[in-house]
Parts: structure tokens; C-alpha cells; sequence
């Protein structure tokens, strides 16, 4: 490890990795990806500097700690994050800066009225030779917070605070926390996909999902203007600004739906609208796929959530893809997505009353089990080729750089 410097002026950020540790003799292509995309998040927020080590990112140099953190906390790939003090890792050394961290953590942990506040010590002794075992450190470190502060009660299991302790070859980290970050794989490990995003509380999880599995994500959002209004439009874009602090690069394709639906509304049979929508918006996917170098589609869809989502339906929607259509919440309740959604700052957004596009001529009775054959004769009523070309040509680009938006909108 790099020598640690206990008297730098700010402390020192420990970003550790996740599933990249995991990773064989490709492990370097991960992890530089992952310092890449750390620095390109950072760099409009400060002078910092980025160090990467064993299985984490070393990060300091800046002022904004807080908002250095969050950054950190939002890139997939990252397991969690701490705010570490470096200090000498002498034992003597060691137990004082203990004692002044434990002072600075009890003065910031709220306690219930009435009870002995709680803490433990943890070790993670990196340097096995040091000659210590992280046992021994802990009970060392413990006794004397304990003659300092003998109004403290060791619980090891429900602690109020805890004081962590990291021992490396040039010296110690303390910290008392670890923030959890996305997990998963560093964007940009995977291959790109587009996805198609609605206003609604699905698709943004499934973008996000497909961002912690390392895939660049494209959004292409289909939008029927006159019928639809402009808040529905600006209410995707506040949610790509969001998903932005994910991936340091975001693109959106605004689509215009207006003429494909009043085609399908006025040629094909009204049960089979949703249907023939979907079946039209993979094919301007298609076209978007390819000029991006995409290799897969992505979409919301949850197995029996509407009538669209039939394992039918979904069958013959999929037909007119001509890339891999991947759908990260099919198995997953309502339930489970609002609560992904909510953690990642999206739900608040999403659920603006402003309608998409498939609220649009909207049928009495949408078919759920969807016959291919019918669907195909429905869909020869209608000039494809010139509809799909005339969206495309209409499609509004929007760039998003790496930027850091706050998940408390």
C-alpha cells in the first residue's frame, strides 16, 4: 500500500470494489475502468487525486468531502465507502488516535435517553505480520476507550457506534462506517444496450440495474406531442439528469411517436394497439441500437404486471427486435421495484402526474394473449418502413456529461 500520511490536510476517501475482486487474470481491465470512471465523476468537483490499490480506490485531495463520497457512493462497481483518518499504526500511537476518534465519533452519535451508549472495535489486520493479531488490537483498543469513556458498554452485537480499524505495512486507517454503494461492475465493462424509458416508476430501475452489470446505457424515450405534453418530455430528462451520477456519459433519444400511433389507431384493430406501439418502438430501437454500437435492448417489463406483460404478449413484442431485448425486473414484484426506485432516488420523479405515450388511445379491452398470425396481418396494414424512417429522422439528441445529482431531488 502506499505510505499513509496522517498529517495531510483532508482525509483520506476508501472507495473498496465489489464484484471485481472477484475477477481472474482480467482483473487490471475492471479495475481501470473503474479509477476512470472515479476520475472523470470527480474531476468537475475538485482537485482529487485518485490512487488505485488492492481491491479500492484511494481518493483525497479535494475540499468537498461530503460530495466526494456521494459521487463515489453512486458509480456501480463500488461495494461501499469510508472517510478514513490515517494514523501511525505504533501501538502506543495507535491506541491515542484511537481514544481522540472514539471521543469524535461518541460527540456524533445520537443516544437513546435513558441507556448506555454501545460501541465495538473491529481490526482488519491487512499486514499479517504485524505482530498483533487483530483480536488482540481490538481488546487492546477496547480496555482503553473503556478507562477513557467508563460510561461506554461494549456490544458487539447492536452497536450505537462503531470504531473500525485498518493496519496496512506503512501505517493505520480508523473510520467508523461503510457506506454502501451499487455494487455490482464498473460501467463500461459490459457491452452497450439502449433503453427504452418511459416516465414511469419501471424502466429507470431497469437502466440502473443494467448500469451495476457494467453496461453503458443509451435511453430512447417515445414521446407523442401534440397529444402528450412537454412536462411528460422534461420529466424523462429530469430522470436521465439522475441516472447521470451512474455513468459518466449519457445520451438520450427523444422519438416522435404522434403519427405511428394515430396510423395504428386508425388501420389495425384496437384490442392490439399496445401491442402494435411496442412492436413499432423495438423497431426505432433497432435503428438506434446500430448507430450506437449497442449490442442489446433494454425495457421494464415485469412478468403479469399490465396486460402488455403477458408471457404472450411479451413473445410477440420481441419479434420485431433485432437485438437481444433484456429485461432485468422480470421477475420482480411491484413491490421490490418501488423499493429500488426509491433507494436510487428515481421514485419521486417518476411518479409526477405527467402521462407518457402509452396512455395514448389507450383500448377498452387490450389483448393479453396476443396470435402471432394476427398481430402480423394487423401490422402489413401499415407503411412500416416509412413510419420507422420518419421517426428516426425526428429523433432529439440530448448529451449528459458525468455529472453528480443528489438523489434528494
Amino acid at each position: 500500500m502506499t505510505a499513509l500520511i496522517p498529517d495531510q490536510p483532508t482525509p483520506l476517501i476508501i472507495a473498496r470494489f465489489s464484484e471485481i475482486t472477484l475477477k481472474g487474470r482480467n482483473r487490471a481491465f475492471f479495475e481501470k475502468r473503474m479509477e476512470r470512471n472515479a476520475a472523470l465523476h470527480l474531476r468537475p468537483h475538485g482537485p482529487w487525486r485518485i490512487r488505485r490499490e488492492r481491491a479500492r480506490l484511494v481518493v483525497n485531495g479535494g475540499e468537498d468531502v461530503a460530495t466526494a463520497v456521494a459521487i463515489l457512493r453512486g458509480l456501480p462497481g463500488i461495494a461501499n465507502v469510508s472517510v478514513t483518518r490515517p494514523v501511525s499504526r505504533e501501538p502506543q500511537q495507535l491506541e491515542a488516535a484511537a481514544l481522540d476518534y472514539t471521543a469524535s465519533l461518541l460527540a456524533g452519535t445520537p443516544h437513546p435517553e435513558g441507556r448506555t451508549p454501545r460501541f465495538r472495535v473491529t481490526v482488519d489486520r491487512k499486514d499479517k505480520r504485524y505482530p498483533q493479531s487483530s483480536m488482540e488490537v481490538a481488546a487492546q483498543l477496547g480496555h482503553a476507550i473503556l478507562e477513557q469513556h467508563p460510561g461506554l458498554k461494549v456490544d458487539l452485537g447492536r452497536p450505537d457506534f462503531t470504531l473500525m480499524v485498518e493496519i496496512w505495512e506503512d501505517g493505520a486507517l480508523l473510520f467508523g462506517e461503510k457506506l454502501s454503494g451499487p455494487g455490482g461492475l464498473a460501467v463500461g465493462s459490459s457491452g452497450r444496450a439502449v433503453c427504452l424509458i418511459s416516465g414511469g416508476i419501471d424502466s429507470p430501475v431497469a437502466a440502473y440495474l443494467m448500469m451495476t452489470r457494467g453496461c453503458p446505457v443509451v435511453y430512447l424515450n417515445f414521446h407523442s406531442f401534440p397529444f402528450i405534453g412537454e412536462q411528460s418530455k422534461e420529466k424523462v430528462h429530469d430522470l436521465v439528469r439522475l441516472l447521470s451520477r451512474h455513468q459518466p456519459a449519457s445520451r438520450i433519444y427523444v422519438a416522435p411517436f404522434a403519427n405511428i400511433q394515430q396510423a395504428i389507431r386508425d388501420h389495425c384493430p384496437e384490442g392490439l394497439r399496445t401491442i402494435l406501439y411496442r412492436r413499432l418502438m423495438n423497431r426505432v430501437a433497432n435503428a438506434v441500437a446500430e448507430k450506437e454500437g449497442a449490442l442489446a435492448l433494454v425495457t421494464g417489463e415485469s412478468m403479469g404486471q399490465v396486460a402488455s406483460q403477458t408471457m404472450e404478449n411479451i413473445y410477440v413484442i420481441q419479434q420485431s427486435a433485432a437485438y437481444p431485448v433484456m429485461q432485468p425486473l422480470i421477475g420482480m414484484s411491484k413491490e421490490k421495484i418501488i423499493a429500488v426506485a426509491r433507494e436510487i432516488g428515481t421514485y419521486p420523479i417518476s411518479i409526477q402526474p405527467y402521462p407518457d405515450c402509452c396512455t395514448l388511445f389507450q383500448p377498452r379491452h387490450p389483448e393479453t394473449r396476443a396470435k402471432p398470425e394476427r398481430v402480423h396481418r394487423a401490422e402489413a396494414a401499415l407503411p412500416l418502413e416509412p413510419l420507422v424512417a420518419e421517426c428516426v429522422a425526428g429523433l432529439e439528441v440530448t448529451d449528459y456529461g458525468p455529472q453528480y445529482y443528489p438523489t434528494q431531488w
